[in-house]
């Protein structure tokens, strides 16, 4: 997963300033779907239309579409400085990622300086860091309060069904021991299992166990690949490659040299991905984010790991489309992805708890409103809502993630049947608000204004009037988790519902029209 807030300068202070690194800052904040469009190409993430394939139909994974919630964890070495996980090591994302383009003269200003973080955030809140700075955390990476127990445990309570764990990101760190590579807890931690640990609290929670995995790997690519934003290589001239420490090379790779080293990392890729499918018995999900660093096309692909392998490994699992460019589900990411239409088939939203980042970087956290909207509206629309929490480095969630959990489990408690094993409205029948349907149940959210993601919803919440267009008879309508009466009048398929404003909460309500049979 990536970062997406950007730091954009005019181009005039641009070009004025970027030979000394000194100047005063203009903020601007790139569109989130536009900066998460330009990191997926940058990992190599497409669609392929072409390849025809269908999502699995073996029993085992037919879960997917009724689970609606999960937790997502994002977890590595970049939690030692509180950085988000790989993209603060890469150069040049002030440029690529703003929405006012510098000039090629300011560009060529800043090449010519050589601080190819000028004009980036970091440069204020002390957060620069090479490849190999950011690699070097692995020393220091030691999680003496490590208990995945506490948080599969904390997820169940929230009505969560699966659960999906960072077991390599993109700066090339397993976090189990693997025989592939020179950059896993096989080097570090003395071989700690991270992923050993973690399905085995799945299993004890009754959770579908889920492995995030990478396409790309930039420790293992180091020496063949720039460290300088791909885009900025794309839009602007005589842009230089920078290795790891954030040089410009001066050597280039023959094309003998590139061909086995593609073969080398579909090797390398192959020989992990076979062993997080091998070493850990049952696993429900793989949850690949881009491809191998392996141009497409090349002849190395035919030696990487296929899909058809991957399901003779695991027959039941289901796979993300992020690696092949086809899989079993329709990815969306972060906040503005979040489905406004039914999506037609299996589909899953992920976005962070905090704001923004995937790693635990001391952001603040979205309200237990704010997320519990996304979770309706992804139910309403045919989709799960992944939702991510980054543990410290000490391997916990803090005390406000915590709360958070609580608050969601809480709230699940009392509505949960609206959101697991439930369907959108059928074309026969239209709502007002966001609505579910099981059976004879036509569950809909009475949720408070979140426009302020971060600012918890005050009580009292405003009465509302809900409507339901349906051609069933009405048998009963009242509100979960509350037994007053609530008025509703029921006339030629238009049920209109008064929420009275002492029976709303500030996460929000669920009211349940239960259909005659």
């Amino acid at each position: 997963m990536k970062k997406i807030t950007s730091v954009l300068l005019s181009s005039a202070l641009v070009a004025a300033c970027w030979p000394t690194g000194v100047f005063a800052q203009q903020k601007t904040t790139k569109s989130e779907d536009d900066a998460v469009k330009m990191e997926h190409a940058q990992i190599g993430i497409v669609d392929d239309a072409t390849s025809g394939y269908k999502h699995t139909t073996n029993p085992d994974a037919q879960w997917f579409s009724q689970v609606g919630f999960g937790m997502f964890i994002h977890w590595s070495i970049a939690s030692v400085k509180a950085l988000d996980l790989s993209w603060p090591m890469m150069a040049g994302t002030q440029i690529g990622w703003s929405s006012k383009k510098p000039t090629q003269d300011s560009v060529d200003r800043y090449v010519a300086a050589g601080n190819f973080f000028a004009g980036h955030h970091c440069e204020t809140d002390g957060s620069c860091i090479t490849p190999n700075q950011y690699w070097a955390m692995a020393k220091d990476f030691n999680p003496q309060s490590f208990d995945p127990d506490t948080w599969v445990r904390l997820a169940k309570e929230a009505g969560m069904k699966y659960v999906v764990f960072t077991t390599r990101h993109h700066d090339g760190f397993a976090m189990w021991p693997s025989n592939y590579g020179d950059f896993s807890t096989k080097n570090y931690l003395s071989g700690k299992d991270f992923v050993k640990d973690y399905v085995k609290a799945c299993r004890k929670y009754g959770l579908k166990v889920g492995l995030y995995y990478s396409g790309p790997d930039w420790h293992f690519n180091r020496d063949f690949q720039s460290f300088m934003y791909y885009g900025v290589g794309r839009d602007y001239k005589n842009v230089p490659s920078l290795d790891a420490d954030l040089h410009a090379r001066t050597g280039v790779k023959t094309e003998a040299k590139k061909q086995q080293h593609y073969e080398e990392v579909a090797a390398y890729i192959k020989g992990q991905v076979e062993e997080l499918l091998t070493n850990y018995g049952k696993i429900d999900m793989i949850w690949f984010d881009g491809a191998p660093d392996i141009p497409k096309g090349n002849i190395a692909w035919q030696h990487c790991i296929t899909m058809d392998q991957i399901h003779k490994l695991q027959p039941g699992i289901v796979v993300s489309p992020r690696f092949f460019g086809y899989g079993d589900y329709k990815t969306l990411e972060g906040d503005k992805s979040l489905p406004k239409t039914q999506q037609g088939d299996w589909a899953e939203l992920c976005a962070t708890i905090a704001e923004p980042g995937w790693g635990y970087t001391k952001a603040p956290l979205k309200s237990t409103a704010y997320a519990l909207n996304m979770l309706a509206t992804c139910r309403a629309n045919n989709a799960n809502l992944l939702l991510n929490f980054g543990p410290t480095k000490e391997g916990v969630f803090t005390d406000e993630m915590i709360s958070r959990l609580h608050d969601m489990a809480a709230w699940m408690k009392v509505n949960g049947v609206a959101i697991s094993n439930t369907q959108p409205l059928g074309q026969a029948e239209q709502a007002s608000t966001l609505a579910t349907v099981s059976g004879k149940h036509r569950y809909l959210f009475v949720m408070p204004d979140v426009s302020n993601k971060l600012k918890a919803p005050v009580l009292p919440q405003p009465a509302t009037t809900i409507t339901l267009k349906t051609p069933g008879a009405v048998k009963h309508v009242s509100m979960l988790g509350n037994n007053k009466k609530i008025d509703y009048t029921a006339n030629n398929g238009q049920i209109v519902i008064q929420v009275p404003a002492a029976m709303r909460s500030a996460n929000g309500n669920v009211v349940d029209v239960e259909l005659k049979d």
